[in-house]
């Protein structure tokens, strides 16, 4: 049986965003829509039916982009709160390598998200009370909450964690074998996640 053409439709739209956000995290916005529509394999008038000019285009990866690290929000909240009787220890523990894995299978948002950053020194003003208030407040209450800190207390160490997850998310194996001593990529990558949970205790206080 034929695929429905709508399928086929979504799933080239989908290729065209996923080779868009390389390119955009890799290069910025000087990577040219035809570059884009090589490594998506389809022609430059595909690019353009589906988002018409490359400001359109990149708009979308930036959409795509903030609905990953909702992802990735939502994902941590969960590792948090569906930690039934475990210690504060344990449940930061779970967050964290849960997040760090995350942010390792989601490379390509994770840089343009921090490509953005560095361009102007924060996220775009019109995110901020969408996603970033929201991030930290519901964060530090939630910590907070199994902590028996004030959410004030814990708003810059949680931001100053998400910032250290982040750098380490988008280095490429290279890097972190040289920076941990290791020889294989699953040991540097085990060694950094040990990294990120002895952090958080330092940070965080417990």
């Amino acid at each position: 049986m034929a695929r429905p053409v709508n399928a086929d439709a979504a799933a080239t739209r989908q290729r065209i965003l996923e080779s868009a956000t390389l390119l955009f995290s890799e290069q910025g916005a000087k990577s040219s829509v035809r570059e884009i529509a090589k490594s998506a394999g389809v022609s430059l008038a595909m690019v353009h039916h589906y988002f018409g000019s490359k400001q359109d285009l990149y708009a979308a990866c930036v959409d795509a982009m903030y609905e990953e690290l909702a992802e990735l929000r939502d994902h941590l909240q969960a590792s948090l709160a569906q930690g039934g009787a475990g210690s504060i220890g344990e449940l930061l523990e779970q967050a964290i390598r849960a997040g760090f894995r995350f942010a390792r299978a989601h490379q390509p948002a994770m840089r343009l998200m921090l490509r953005q950053v560095v361009s102007v020194g924060a996220i775009d003003a019109s995110r901020v009370d969408e996603f970033l208030v929201p991030f930290l407040e519901q964060g530090s209450r939630l910590i907070a909450g199994l902590s028996g800190r004030s959410p004030e207390s814990l708003r810059l160490p949680l931001q100053s964690l998400i910032f250290l997850n982040g750098r380490y998310a988008i280095a490429d194996e290279q890097e972190l074998m040289l920076v941990t001593r290791t020889e294989t990529p699953e040991a540097a990558l085990e060694a950094v996640e040990d990294h990120l949970v002895e952090s958080a205790h330092l940070t965080l206080g417990f």
